[in-house]
């Protein structure tokens, strides 16, 4: 049963984790270039029904990960290891990831979301021809797009991580 409960949570973990990762980069190469190239007008209504799924889905995928990456720690009997953070390579990457994906999930609770949740409300704003409130909404569409490029360094860095410890 404790093997079934590991390849449970190990499977959860990856799977949650390349959502998380994977909807990050999906986000910022796709979507939001082809949302920032359709036609005001029709942006409002796409990002009114988007935003609010989208926010949603990556909040509960990043949790999923960061839970199902402690209930694995515990799960491999290795949890006692993280006690010496620099005993080990495995303690050193693992330790890392950890503090990364963490801080990756309150930068995005921090920005993205509440950036997100104001682009809902200068939307209709800035199509009804608002110059302040287009002016602002472009200010926060090049700020998610920055905090966006940093997801994706350290998401990158949170693989990187995770594919070393697993081979410490």
């Amino acid at each position: 049963m404790a093997d079934l409960f590991r390849l449970a949570t190990q499977f959860l973990h990856v799977f949650a984790g390349v959502l998380w990762i994977g909807g990050g980069f999906y986000t910022l190469l796709v979507q939001l270039p082809a949302l920032l190239a359709a036609p005001p007008a029709a942006r409002g209504p796409v990002t009114a029904q988007l935003a609010p799924r989208q926010i949603f889905y990556i909040l509960r995928v990043a949790e999923l990960t960061i839970v199902t990456g402690v209930l694995n720690l515990f799960a491999s009997g290795r949890a006692q290891q993280l006690t010496d953070p620099l005993g080990s390579r495995w303690s050193v990457v693992l330790g890392l990831g950890i503090l990364l994906a963490i801080g990756l999930y309150v930068l995005i609770r921090a920005t993205v979301v509440p950036w997100t949740l104001r682009m809902l409300t200068l939307g209709p704003k800035a199509a009804a021809g608002d110059a302040a409130a287009a002016a602002e909404a472009g200010q926060i569409i090049e700020r998610i797009r920055m905090i966006g490029r940093v997801q994706l360094a350290m998401g990158t860095l949170i693989i990187l991580a995770m594919i070393t410890a697993r081979l410490s």
